[in-house]
């Protein structure tokens, strides 16, 4: 009985030995089955997942990862469409920019969704960096090739959003060119974009009460009489206190026999006067501006945007439609 169990025994290492289980660290060997397996869908959905909860650095990564580990997999447009979306609420504009731009030169038809949806998203993209022509340009562009009447509406739009938006800008007037792309939307979509609507803002903001920048320059020979004209009324006070002031400092200097005195006086005068009669002409441009966006403002929503590119403060568009 006692050989057997020593038989049993020397058996069973045998056997252990040959497995692999006989190890000197008493550990399974390596087998072709062994280590972790990533399916696409799990790195779809885990990218996904990371989108969802709003974590776009990761998520952008993780689309990545499955495109270049899966390229043939069905979902791979939508992959590449989501990484640039993810690049695009991460702040990363120009390289969603150009990952757009590529899956545009890339589509087989511009009106897939994945083409279709890109190219807004460029555009929007170009718009975030304040690069306004840009995107005006990708939009021009898209309404050439595509045969989409809906699409055709939204970029005529779109474009009218941003001729309002930059009209905001100081020095640009772009009211013009905002009725004729709304003026080209469609019937059918006339009343969705509540075209008449803006139409009617546009045609107030341009009969807004204005103020003549060179009647304002002509009073301001009177220091503060421009800014008067122009209701600022606080700066009107401070110019006439502060230029009378000197000019009193520069008489009294000369009606004292001390003329270098006046002199120095005289020379800080000129450049303090003269900025007044120049503050007074921009004051009557920046008069105009704020009625139109005053205006602008009851139909549209201009909210604050910020350039990373020029690290520059903008007013950025928006409405419901």
């Amino acid at each position: 009985m006692m050989y057997m169990r020593i038989y049993l025994l020397i058996l069973i290492f045998i056997l252990m030995f040959i497995s692999g289980l006989g190890s000197p660290y008493g550990q399974a060997a390596p087998t072709e089955q062994s280590g972790l397996f990533l399916t696409a869908d799990m790195q779809f959905d885990y990218a996904q997942a990371l989108f969802d909860q709003k974590d776009y650095t990761a998520a952008q990564v993780e689309f990545k990862r499955f495109i270049h580990f899966f390229p043939q997999d069905p979902r791979h447009d939508r992959a590449d469409y989501s990484a640039g979306v993810a690049l695009f609420h991460s702040g990363q504009f120009y390289e969603a920019a150009k990952r757009f731009d590529n899956i545009i030169r890339q589509a087989e038809n511009i009106d897939g969704p994945w083409a279709h949806k890109s190219c807004f998203m460029q555009s929007q993209a170009f718009e975030a960096m304040g690069n306004t022509g840009y995107a005006q340009i990708v939009l021009q562009n898209y309404l050439k090739l595509t045969r989409d009447t809906d699409t055709k509406d939204r970029i005529y739009l779109e474009l009218a959003r941003l001729h309002i938006q930059n009209t905001a800008t100081p020095g640009k007037d772009e009211l013009g060119n905002a009725r004729k792309n709304l003026m080209l939307i469609s019937a059918e979509k006339q009343g969705k974009y509540k075209v008449a609507d803006q139409l009617d803002a546009i045609d107030r903001a341009v009969n807004a009460p204005q103020k003549s920048p060179v009647l304002s320059g002509i009073l301001a020979i009177i220091p503060g009489g421009g800014m008067l004209y122009c209701e600022r009324y606080k700066d009107a006070f401070v110019s006439f206190c502060f230029n009378t002031g000197l000019i009193w400092a520069a008489y009294t200097a000369f009606d004292h026999d001390n003329p270098a005195l006046g002199g120095v006086i005289t020379f800080v005068e000129s450049g303090f006067y003269s900025g007044n009669i120049y503050g007074s002409i921009t004051a009557a441009h920046k008069y105009n501006k704020a009625a139109q966006i005053k205006i602008l403002n009851k139909t549209f929503n201009f909210e604050p945007g910020f350039d990373p590119v020029h690290k520059s403060f903008f007013l950025k568009l928006t409405h419901g439609f």
